[in-house]
C-alpha cells in the first residue's frame, strides 16, 4: 500500500527535523566544543521526549502524560539554556551562571512530573486533595532547608551559589521521587510499569545528584559532575516518554483518604521546627536554612489551616443537603438514610407520611408566602408533639413524615393520631387564623418486608386512603396494598387510554339521564355521565376512576372525551327531530384551564350543534375554589351561547354571595337533601327556601336523586321545575335512551 499524503508530510517533518537537528549540533561543537554540544544532544532528546508524550492521551490519564510531557519541554529547555551558555563562554569564564539554567528546568519539570503523580492518584482514587500544590512546596522547602543544614554542618563552610543550585535540583527530585512511591501505594500502582519505571527514574536522578553534590564538595564544579547532571536529567525525561508508551497495568480502583496528605504535612511542620532547633545550635548558624525551614513550616500550617477548613464547609454541606431550608426540619435525603439503616436492622422501623388537608386552598386564597409560613408553624408544631420519639422530615410541598425506631404499628397509630390533633389546631399565620387538617398513613416493617423503598411506598398509599376516607389515619396492610395497587395500575391504563391510540385498555362511553320537568313529565334535557369500558374489570362508574384522573392530572383530556361524544350525540338525535340540550361536567383543573373556551367552541363545530343544546355543569366547591375566576370564565361561558348550570349546590362552601354575580341558568340541588326531603322537616325547609331563592334570581332549580313518588310528589307542591334520579331512568347508553324515550312515551320539550 502506497503512503498517504498526510504519512508522507510527516515523515518529511521529521527527516527536515532531524537534518536541522544535526546541523544545530555541528554548530555548536564547532563554537562551543563537546560539551556545549553534549548539552543540546540532551535538549533535543528531552524535547523528543516531550514531543511523544505530547502525541500521547489515554482516556482519564490523559492529564498525567500531558503535564510529563511539560516537564520533558522544561528539561530540554533547561539543558538546551546550558548548551547556549558554554557555547557563548567556552572559556568558562562565567563559571557562576553554570548550572542555574538546569535548575531552574529542574524544579519546573518536578513541578510538572508532580502535577502528574497527583492526577494519576485522582483518576484511580476517590481521593482529590486541592492543597496538593501546598504539600509540595512545603515538602520541597523542608527538603532544600535539610539539605543546606547538612551541608552547613558536615563542610562547616557557608554555602555557595553553586552548592544552592545542587541543593535545590536534588531537593525537588527527592520530592518527585517521595511523590512517585506515595502515588504508587496509594493509588495501587505497584504492578503497573509504568509507575515503577517514573519511580526509578525519580531515584536514580536523585542518586546521581547526590554523587554531584558529594563531587563538588571536593572539587570544583565540571567534568565527570556535569556529565552526571547531563545524563540523570536526560533520563528522566526519557523515562517518561517510555513510560507513555508503555501499556496500562493492572490497577483495583479504591477509596484513599486524605490522611497521608495530612500527615505528610504534620511531618512537613515537625521537621521545620526541628530543623530551626538545630541550625540555632550552630555556632555560626545558616540564615537561609531558617528561612528555608520557616518558609516550609509556614506553607504545611497553611496547608493544615486549608484541609481544616474544605473539612467544616464539607460537613455544613453535607448538613445542608440533609436540611429542608424552609422549615430547618430534615429533608427527605435525610428520612431515606435513616428509614434505611433501621429496616436494615433486626428491631425494623415504622414510618408516617403526613399529607395537609386543605393546603392547596391556602395557597390559592392568600398567597405562598402565608402558605410557607404555615409550613414552618406546622413543622414546629409536629416537632413539638413528637418530643424526640422519632425523626421528622418534610418530603416537599405539604407532606411531612416521621420515622420511628420503634415498629411496633399501635403505638405508631397513637403517636399518629396526636400529630392529627396537633395539626388541626388553629394557626394565626400573617393576622388570619387558618385552618387545616392532616392525613396520615402508617407502614411498618412488622407488617412485612418493606424495604428498598417499600415502606415510603406503603405509607403513601395508606395515606391517599386516609385523605379519601376522611379517617385521618390509615395503616397499610396487605388490602390497602392491593388497593393501593390496583389504583397505581388503573391510573396508568387511564392514562395510557387518553393519550394514546390503543384499544387495550378499553374506551370510555357517554351514558344519558334524563331531566323530566317536574309538573309535566315532558323530558326537557340530559346530562351526560361518563363510564370506562374496560375490558378486565367491566363498565366502571364515575367513582371508580374520576378520583384518579384528578388526583394525575387526566381530568381534562377526559373531560374532551366527554365533551365530543355528547355533543355529537346531542347532534345525532337533533338530525332525527329529539332536539335535547345535553350537560356536561367541569371538573376544577377544567375550570383553570387556559383553553377552555377554545375547546368548547371546537367540540360545538365538530358535531354541527348550536351553542343553545349545550349545557355545562359546574359544582359548587368548584366554583368556590376561585370565585373570582369563576365569575370570569363562567361569563366567557355564557357569552358563547352556552348554558351554565350550579352542580351539587348546598354541598360545599356556600355560594349564596356569588349567586347574583355568576351568569347561571339553573341550580341543581344535590342528592344527599333529595334522599331526606320527605323524612327531615329541616331538610323540607332548606329545599323550599332553596327554590323560592332560585325563582327570585331567575333561576330554574333541578333536584337530582328522586328515586321515589312521595320525592317527586312534594317537590312538585314545593315549586321546584326539573327532576332527574332513578325513580324516572337510570343513566343509559345513547341507543337505550332513544329507545326508552319511544317506549315510555314521554313527550320532548320544543326546541
Amino acid at each position: 500500500m502506497l503512503p498517504g499524503p498526510r504519512s508522507a508530510q510527516t515523515r518529511r517533518g521529521r527527516v527536515l527535523a532531524a537534518a536541522v537537528s544535526l546541523l544545530l549540533l555541528v554548530l555548536v561543537a564547532l563554537a562551543g566544543g563537546l560539551p556545549a554540544a553534549a548539552w543540546l544532544s540532551g535538549a533535543l532528546v528531552a524535547a523528543t521526549s516531550a514531543h511523544l508524550l505530547r502525541n500521547r492521551s489515554r482516556d482519564d490519564e490523559s492529564p498525567v502524560w500531558l503535564w510529563s510531557s511539560r516537564g520533558a519541554w522544561s528539561v530540554a529547555a533547561g539543558l538546551a539554556a546550558e548548551a547556549v551558555l558554554r557555547a557563548a563562554d567556552p572559556a568558562g569564564t562565567a563559571t557562576g551562571l553554570r548550572g542555574w539554567g538546569v535548575t531552574v528546568a529542574a524544579v519546573a519539570a518536578c513541578a510538572c512530573l508532580y502535577q502528574g503523580m497527583v492526577r494519576w492518584n485522582r483518576s484511580g482514587t476517590e481521593l482529590s486533595d486541592p492543597g496538593d500544590w501546598l504539600n509540595g512546596i512545603s515538602a520541597f522547602l523542608a527538603a532544600l532547608a535539610l539539605a543546606a543544614l547538612t551541608l552547613a554542618w558536615t563542610s562547616g563552610t557557608g554555602l555557595t551559589g553553586q552548592d544552592f543550585s545542587h541543593l535545590i535540583r536534588l531537593s525537588a527530585v527527592t520530592v518527585l521521587a517521595g511523590s512517585c512511591l506515595t502515588v504508587t501505594a496509594i493509588a495501587d500502582l505497584r504492578t503497573d510499569p509504568r509507575a515503577l519505571v517514573l519511580t526509578a527514574a525519580a531515584l536514580l536522578t536523585g542518586g546521581g545528584e547526590a554523587v554531584v553534590l558529594a563531587l563538588t564538595a571536593e572539587a570544583p564544579a565540571g567534568g565527570p559532575a556535569d556529565l552526571i547532571v547531563l545524563g540523570v536529567w536526560t533520563l528522566l525525561a526519557l523515562a517518561a516518554a517510555l513510560a507513555g508508551r508503555m501499556p496500562r497495568g493492572e490497577r483495583t480502583a479504591a477509596y484513599a483518604s486524605s490522611r497521608a496528605t495530612t500527615a505528610g504535612s504534620v511531618v512537613v511542620i515537625a521537621a521545620s521546627i526541628g530543623i530551626l532547633a538545630a541550625n540555632s545550635a550552630l555556632r555560626d548558624g545558616s540564615v537561609p536554612v531558617s528561612v528555608l525551614a520557616a518558609a516550609a513550616g509556614l506553607s504545611a500550617c497553611v496547608r493544615v489551616l486549608r484541609l481544616v477548613h474544605d473539612l467544616s464547609q464539607l460537613a455544613a454541606s453535607r448538613i445542608e443537603a440533609r436540611t429542608d431550608s424552609l422549615t430547618g426540619v430534615p429533608n427527605r435525603r435525610a428520612l431515606i438514610e435513616r428509614l434505611d439503616a433501621l429496616s436494615e436492622t433486626e428491631d425494623g422501623a415504622a414510618l408516617l407520611v403526613i399529607d395537609l388537608d386543605r393546603f392547596k386552598d391556602v395557597n390559592d386564597r392568600y398567597g405562598h408566602a402565608v402558605g410557607d409560613a404555615l409550613i414552618q408553624d406546622m413543622a414546629e408544631r409536629l416537632a413539638g408533639t413528637l418530643n424526640g420519639r422519632g425523626l421528622l422530615a418534610r418530603l416537599g410541598g405539604d407532606e411531612f413524615a416521621v420515622v420511628l425506631s420503634d415498629p411496633d404499628p399501635d403505638r405508631a397509630v397513637t403517636i399518629a393520631r396526636e400529630l392529627c390533633e396537633a395539626a388541626a389546631v388553629p394557626s394565626e399565620t400573617g393576622g388570619r387564623v387558618l385552618r387545616v387538617s392532616a392525613s396520615i398513613g402508617v407502614a411498618s416493617t412488622m407488617l412485612g418486608e418493606q424495604r428498598d423503598g417499600e415502606l415510603l411506598r406503603g405509607a403513601d398509599a395508606a395515606m391517599y386512603i386516609a385523605k379519601r376516607s376522611g379517617s385521618g389515619v390509615c395503616v397499610y396492610d396487605r388490602a390497602t396494598d392491593a388497593q393501593a395497587r390496583t389504583r397505581h395500575e388503573l391510573a396508568e391504563e387511564l392514562r395510557a387510554m387518553l393519550t394514546g391510540s390503543t384499544a387495550e385498555h378499553g374506551h370510555l362511553t357517554v351514558h344519558f339521564q334524563p331531566q323530566l320537568d317536574a309538573a309535566t313529565g315532558r323530558v326537557l334535557a340530559a346530562e351526560a355521565l361518563v363510564r370506562w369500558d374496560h375490558p378486565r374489570r367491566g363498565l366502571l362508574g364515575p367513582y371508580a376512576f374520576l378520583d384518579l384522573a384528578e388526583e394525575h392530572g387526566l381530568m381534562t383530556p377526559l373531560t374532551w372525551h366527554v365533551l365530543d361524544q355528547a355533543t355529537g350525540q346531542a347532534a345525532l338525535w337533533r338530525a332525527a327531530g329529539l332536539d335535547l340540550p345535553v350537560a356536561v361536567n367541569l371538573s376544577t383543573s377544567c375550570l383553570e384551564y387556559p383553553g377552555l373556551l377554545q375547546a368548547l367552541e371546537g367540540a360545538l363545530d365538530r358535531a354541527g350543534l348550536p351553542p343553545s343544546r349545550l349545557v355545562v355543569e359546574i359544582t359548587e366547591t368548584t366554583l368556590m375554589h376561585d370565585p373570582r375566576l369563576a365569575v370570569e370564565v363562567t361569563r366567557q361561558i355564557a357569552g358563547l351561547g352556552i348554558a351554565v348550570s350550579i352542580d351539587d349546590y348546598g354541598t360545599g362552601y356556600s355560594s349564596l354571595a356569588y349567586l347574583n354575580d355568576l351568569p347561571a341558568e339553573e341550580l341543581k340541588l344535590d342528592r344527599s337533601f333529595t334522599g331526606k326531603l320527605t323524612s327531615d322537616p329541616r331538610t323540607r325547609a332548606i329545599v323550599s327556601g332553596t327554590i323560592e331563592l332560585a325563582h327570585h334570581l331567575g333561576l330554574r332549580l333541578v333536584a337530582e336523586g328522586v328515586e321515589d313518588e312521595a320525592t317527586l310528589d312534594l317537590l312538585r307542591r314545593l315549586g321546584c321545575d326539573r327532576t332527574q334520579g332513578f325513580l324516572h331512568a337510570r343513566p343509559m347508553p345513547a341507543p337505550d335512551f332513544a329507545e326508552w324515550m319511544r317506549s315510555a312515551r314521554t313527550v320532548v320539550a320544543d326546541a
